[in-house]
């Protein structure tokens, strides 16, 4: 798999990238997205959402992923999409990629450091409970971190997290760096 993946970085191929199952359902996890680059044991990849807009910069474990397709029905319609979305002047109307542009050459920790230090909301899984952990990093003492899930679940109603999980970086599987939705709570946290 290893050098599938390394024939797709750099070239601008839309990928769907399948992810190990955690429940027993085959090829059940998958992204739609271009591979940027290698970080560690991880690849860099930009996702589109369902709509061919940039919607993350995503941190996936290499030894996590189960299937590359390429030239798919669905990725050639996709290149249509982002196609169209380019004349409209609408494929990232969140400005992803300038964004991206601060962490495009640091190490994992060095940027877990920076989204510290700049109070920015970052979203893991892990392989340990397959669900997504999102939040503000409150503390980083490596190899751990802890997230303010506490007060992220608590914006939309949910009372029932009693303390913030704290993760080890062994277990992750994925890390979503930069996305739409972290940008809306970020700003919805500099309002309180």
């Amino acid at each position: 798999m290893n050098e599938l993946i390394n024939t797709y970085i750099q070239n601008q191929t839309i990928l769907e990238i399948y992810s190990k199952s955690r429940d027993n359902f085959e090829y059940e996890n998958f992204i739609l997205g271009i591979i940027i680059c290698n970080l560690d044991e991880y690849i860099l990849v930009k996702t589109l959402d369902n709509a061919a807009m940039i919607d993350s910069y995503i941190l996936i474990l290499r030894s996590d992923i189960s299937k590359l397709a390429a030239n798919t029905f669905y990725t050639k319609m996709f290149q249509k999409y982002i196609n169209i979305n380019f004349q409209n002047n609408v494929y990232d109307p969140f400005d992803l990629e300038a964004q991206f542009q601060v962490l495009k050459n640091l190490k994992l920790n060095e940027i877990i450091g920076y989204f510290l230090d700049n109070i920015k909301v970052l979203s893991v899984c892990t392989n340990l409970d397959g669900e997504t952990h999102r939040g503000e990093i409150i503390t980083y003492n490596n190899p751990f971190i802890a997230l303010n899930e506490k007060r992220y679940e608590k914006a939309f109603g949910d009372y029932t997290r009693q303390k913030n999980t704290i993760i080890n970086l062994a277990n992750i599987t994925a890390v979503e760096l930069i996305s739409k939705e972290n940008c809306l709570y970020e700003a919805y946290l500099k309002d309180k």
